[in-house]
């Protein structure tokens, strides 16, 4: 059967059906869309994709420090406090008020060439990123702007 054979016939067909078949196949055809699109649902899965770029992020920072402490008899940055402190950006104007972790992004022989910044991150200075000491010399770094009420933290 060609194309335009088909065609036909599928115009005669809807000619031949009764209004209540056609709103009841535009019914259906809608609801099926809505099904599909529903089943996609685009904005999870952009959800989804940034959350796991902030647990690789998260990962890729706290090796990175922890390298470093063990490069240097385990002490840290001077700016990695005790307090819960957002990472300063590479490049960024100003690191005032932030933990500045540039000694390790300068040095080749670390996993980061430059700081991650969070998918959702605004502030032209800020990473989004946090990083402290625990009390007992552990190193943790967490994603603060994580969505969907996820908690993306790990400490070494």
């Amino acid at each position: 059967m060609d194309y335009e054979k088909y065609l036909e016939e599928i115009k005669s067909y809807i000619k031949k059906s009764s209004k209540k078949q056609r709103v009841l196949a535009v019914f259906v055809l809608i609801t099926i869309l809505a099904a599909v699109v529903f089943a996609i649902n685009p904005e999870k899965k952009l959800l989804e994709r940034r959350n796991s770029q902030r647990r690789s992020d998260v990962a890729n920072i706290l090796n990175s420090v922890y390298q470093y402490s063990i490069d240097h008899s385990g002490e840290l940055p001077e700016s990695i406090t005790t307090q819960p402190t957002v990472i300063c950006k590479s490049n960024a104007l100003s690191c005032d008020g932030l933990v500045d972790i540039s000694e390790i992004t300068d040095d080749e022989k670390y996993l980061l060439s430059k700081v991650p910044v969070d998918p959702k991150e605004k502030n032209a200075n800020s990473s989004g990123y946090q990083i402290h000491k625990l009390t007992n010399g552990r190193i943790s770094v967490s994603a603060p702007l994580a969505e969907n009420n996820a908690v993306i933290s790990l400490s070494k």
